[in-house]
C-alpha cells in the first residue's frame, strides 16, 4: 500500500461530498463555523481546524449537514402562539407590507421581517380571536390554521392553549 502524497491523488481518493456541512453547539442550538471540503477532512471556512482540533477547544462542537444546522438555528428562534388583543393585530399589519396574506375562516399573514433564520413572526385572527407566533416563513395558511386550532380549540369547545 502506497501513501497518497500529492493533492491531486488526495483529491482522487476524497472527493468533495456533495452536501455542505457546519459545525454546531447543540446546547446552544447554534453553528460556530461553516466547514468546507480540504480534500481529506472538514475544516472550518475561517482556517483550517478540523472536527478533532475544535473539540479541544469545546468537547461538544458536533459536524452535521447544513440543512441539520439550518433546522437547529431555526428551532431556536421560533415561538408557540400566543393569543393577542386585536389591536396589535392591527398593528403589526400597517408596521410593514405583509407577506402572504390569506383570508378566508383563518385570515393570516406573515412579517417582511425575519427574525432568524428562516423564522419570521406569525399573525392569525381565527374565530373572532386573534393570535402570534414566530415560525418558519414557509408555513401555509392551511397549516397556520390547524397548529392554531391544536393550541387553542382542541375538541369541540375553547381553550386558553396552555
Amino acid at each position: 500500500m502506497s501513501l497518497i502524497s500529492t493533492p491531486v491523488e488526495r483529491h482522487a481518493q476524497n472527493p468533495i461530498p456533495a452536501t455542505s456541512m457546519a459545525f454546531v453547539l447543540p446546547s446552544r442550538q447554534e453553528v460556530y463555523a461553516w466547514a468546507r471540503w480540504n480534500g481529506v477532512e472538514w475544516v472550518s471556512t475561517s482556517g483550517e481546524a478540523g472536527l478533532d482540533e475544535m473539540r479541544h477547544y469545546c468537547a461538544e462542537i458536533q459536524l452535521v449537514s447544513e440543512a441539520e444546522a439550518v433546522a437547529m438555528e431555526n428551532a431556536r428562534y421560533r415561538k408557540p402562539w400566543e393569543e393577542i388583543s386585536e389591536a396589535r393585530f392591527i398593528d403589526q399589519l400597517e408596521v410593514l407590507p405583509p407577506v402572504d396574506w390569506h383570508w378566508g375562516v383563518c385570515e393570516s399573514f406573515k412579517s417582511s421581517e425575519m427574525y432568524g433564520g428562516d423564522v419570521t413572526s406569525i399573525f392569525a385572527k381565527y374565530q373572532g380571536r386573534f393570535f402570534e407566533c414566530r415560525d418558519l416563513i414557509s408555513l401555509k395558511p392551511k397549516e397556520i390554521m390547524e397548529s392554531i386550532i391544536a393550541a387553542f380549540f382542541a375538541g369541540d369547545t375553547a381553550n386558553s392553549g396552555h
